[in-house]
């Protein structure tokens, strides 16, 4: 599996878990913690709500209660002032401000008189008198079962609509004056809506129909937040009859309880888009130079080229890396060249050995047969070699073989000729595209520089100094003749030349050995 496909099944997985443990955690701790403070918070604005409209109701009972206290000190006050106009003043006063409507009565019920509150006055919207008898009764039978003189509460008029009101009943010294005072205030869409937003919060009022209506839609209850962020209540009276359905419009909801809500997609999006910057980053920074560095290793490994070095600029683990393998390159290197020196090379003079030849031949001979070129052998020997040791001991020997093969690289120059030491005495040169004349002409030059060194060689047979013997063979490879024979001929024409009297250069032809007179070549 290639490092990106890892890197990115890892990057996925990470995300995968990282995304789970989010939803799981938020699913089912830090959600819940939430929810459980915004229920708090919901029903904390339906009691603030509720509460207003007890303390409204309180306020209205309280004003009926202070009505009566200044209505009992006048009434105390006898014969001294006339007080039955001023008790109708005080309750014109205390059933005005922020009302519909007050309403006075006799004991029973009858004679009763309806007074436009402020509200009233305001929007011209009088009770009609079904209305006012269905309050008055009403508020009678409260009375009637409550012990005090005052009561509040809630309540609903099949006429009037939701009411909140306070009521109360007295007795006077004269049947002139009503006995029963009542103030009422419409619970309207207006009066709720205004409520709400003294106590800083969006209250509509609705219907019971409505309320089911909707929270059968949502799917949520009583004091349940819906999706849409709206919550539900109701008032109820004291015998907690229905008296209206309430909807607060809440602030949206802090969380998401979508398992791919917005956060979670723009989360995980974001997430994606860094972790696939960070791949691409890895990628060019991390996997690239690792395929580059593979790549050059395979160049290496294929062509043997230890020479070649990995390119890396930075100073990283990575880099690092790099120089070792540059390090390892380095040793591998000097190893091989050890090796191949070892292997191909003649540890006395330097030039290539019989291994290298042969290879070199193998190779040379499949290209002139494929090429129809001809190729040529050369076979040098040194004349009267081993009684030169005898004479100059053996560092003496090794010096003039050293010398000689010196002479070889001197003479023979191109890149494809083949020069090794296959022997003791005995060297051989391999030359491509080179007929026997061209070969003649090599060995002829070969030997005439080793006669201008004048190397002193006392036991000589002549001249007194080292020379050597050369024997040439040249094919056009086919598939008539082999490797074997073109250096058997060599071979052959070498015999020759030192059964003619060394110092010359003998040619093997198809019919006949040809020796090359030699000029500087001494008789016995």
């Amino acid at each position: 599996m290639r490092l990106v496909t890892k890197a990115g099944l890892l990057v996925a997985c990470t995300m995968l878990v990282t995304l789970l443990s989010g939803l799981l955690a938020r699913n089912y701790i830090l959600n819940p913690h939430l929810l459980s403070i915004e229920r708090e918070a919901d029903q904390r604005d339906i009691e603030r709500f509720t509460h207003a409209i007890d303390h409204y109701r309180e306020n209205l009972e309280s004003r009926i209660k202070r009505i009566y206290a200044a209505a009992g000190v006048l009434q105390n006050l006898g014969g001294t002032i006339n007080w039955s106009p001023i008790v109708l003043d005080l309750a014109h006063i205390g059933g005005y401000e922020e009302l519909d409507y007050f309403i006075l009565a006799d004991k029973s019920g009858d004679n009763a008189v309806m007074r436009a509150g402020e509200l009233v006055d305001k929007e011209d919207t009088p009770p009609s008198p079904r209305a006012l008898n269905e309050v008055l009764k009403k508020i009678i039978a409260q009375l009637d079962s409550t012990d005090g003189a005052t009561t509040s509460g809630l309540m609903v008029s099949q006429a009037d609509g939701p009411l909140v009101y306070a009521a109360g009943r007295a007795s006077w010294n004269t049947d002139k004056l009503p006995a029963i005072y009542a103030a009422v205030r419409r619970l309207s869409p207006a009066m709720i809506e205004e409520l709400g937003e003294h106590l800083g919060l969006s209250v509509e009022a609705l219907s019971l129909a409505d309320s089911k209506n909707q929270r059968k839609h949502y799917g949520v209850g009583l004091g349940q937040r819906s999706d849409a962020d709206t919550l539900y209540a109701e008032l109820h009276d004291r015998n907690d009859n229905h008296i209206l359905s309430l909807k607060f419009n809440t602030a949206p909801r802090a969380f998401d309880e979508r398992t791919f809500s917005p956060t979670i997609v723009a989360a995980l999006s974001f997430s994606i888009l860094a972790w696939g910057l960070i791949l691409l980053v890895m990628r060019h920074s991390i996997v690239k130079p690792i395929q580059q560095l593979t790549a050059t290793m395979r160049r290496v490994r294929q062509t043997s080229n230890y020479g070649e070095r990995f390119e890396y600029r930075h100073r990283d683990e990575l880099g690092k890396l790099v120089d070792e393998c540059n390090e390892l390159l380095n040793h591998v290197g000097g190893h091989t060249q050890q090796l191949e020196n070892y292997s191909y090379k003649d540890s006395l003079t330097g030039i290539g050995n019989r291994r290298l030849f042969q290879e070199r031949l193998d190779y040379q001979w499949r290209l002139s047969q494929r090429k129809h070129m001809p190729l040529s052998a050369i076979v040098f020997d040194l004349d009267y070699f081993k009684q030169y040791n005898d004479l100059y001991g053996h560092e003496g020997g090794d010096t003039v073989l050293k010398v000689f093969a010196s002479l070889l690289q001197e003479v023979f120059t191109r890149d494809t000729d083949v020069v090794a030491r296959t022997g003791g005495e005995e060297f051989i040169v391999l030359l491509l595209d080179a007929d026997y004349h061209c070969a003649e002409l090599m060995a002829e030059r070969t030997l005439n520089a080793l006669r201008q060194r004048h190397i002193p060689h006392a036991g000589a047979a002549h001249r007194g100094q080292v020379s050597a013997s050369a024997g040439v063979s040249s094919l056009t490879p086919d598939e008539s003749n082999s490797q074997e024979q073109l250096i058997r001929q060599a071979d052959k024409a070498l015999y020759r030349a030192k059964q003619l009297g060394r110092d010359n250069v003998a040619v093997y032809e198809s019919s006949s050995l040809q020796l090359i007179n030699n000029t500087h070549k001494s008789q016995p």
